[in-house]
C-alpha cells in the first residue's frame, strides 16, 4: 500500500483576491512532498489561462494521518500567499443503540 506524505492545494482568482476557489489537484495525494513540489508549477501553468491569478502550495502530512477525516482550509494571506491548515477530526466514538424487543417469539411452518 502506498503511503500520503503531502497534498497539493490550488485556488483560482478572477477578480483579483475577491472571487477565488479550490482547483482540481493532478492527485489525491503524493507519496513524497518532492514529487508534490515537481508537479505543482505545471499544475499552476494548466489553469493560467482560465484564471486572472493561480496560487498553489504543496502541504507535507503525516502518512499515517492520511486515512483520517480532515478539514482542509486555505485563504490568501495580506502578503499575496496562500496559506493552507489541515487538522484531523477526532475519531467520531462509536453509537451504541439499545432498544427493549418483545419477548415473544412466532413460529410458523
Amino acid at each position: 500500500m502506498e503511503h500520503i506524505a503531502a497534498i497539493m492545494m490550488l485556488v483560482g482568482c478572477t477578480q483579483g483576491n475577491v472571487e477565488c476557489k479550490e482547483l482540481s489537484a493532478p492527485a489525491v495525494g503524493f507519496e513524497t512532498a518532492e514529487e508534490c513540489q515537481a508537479l505543482l508549477q505545471p499544475s499552476l501553468n494548466d489553469f493560467r489561462s482560465k484564471y486572472k491569478i493561480v496560487y498553489g502550495k504543496c502541504a507535507a502530512i503525516d502518512p499515517a494521518l492520511y486515512t483520517e477525516d480532515a478539514t482542509i482550509t486555505w485563504a490568501i494571506t495580506p502578503s499575496n500567499e496562500l496559506d493552507i491548515q489541515i487538522t484531523f477530526d477526532e475519531p467520531a466514538m462509536p453509537l451504541l443503540v439499545a432498544g427493549k424487543r418483545d419477548q415473544q417469539r412466532l413460529l410458523s411452518n
